[in-house]
């Protein structure tokens, strides 16, 4: 699987689902330079995570959950990413 399908994989499953199941615990991106991507984001920049060439830093390497990070922001447009236990 090349860098780009694996990337846009990863990317589409979040936006069809910004939730774990079971759970329902927010689900964010992390991208080949450490940061975070909303999955609003992964809809909107879907070419650019497409076309990444691995060390673009588009290349979303993995979903994660934001359990406790009540500050985690999205690294492209800001948005905070909701947090499954901290406070609100």
């Amino acid at each position: 699987m090349t860098t780009q399908s694996h990337s846009l994989r990863l990317a589409d499953a979040l936006v069809r689902s910004p939730f774990t199941w079971p759970g329902g615990y927010p689900q964010f991106a992390i991208q080949d330079d450490g940061g975070s991507l909303c999955h609003s984001c992964c809809r909107t920049e879907r070419e650019s995570i497409a076309t990444t060439t691995g060390n673009d830093g588009w290349a979303v390497q993995a979903l994660a959950v934001n359990w406790e990070d009540t500050d985690l922001r999205c690294d492209h447009c800001g948005a905070v990413i909701p947090s499954a236990y901290g406070e609100i």
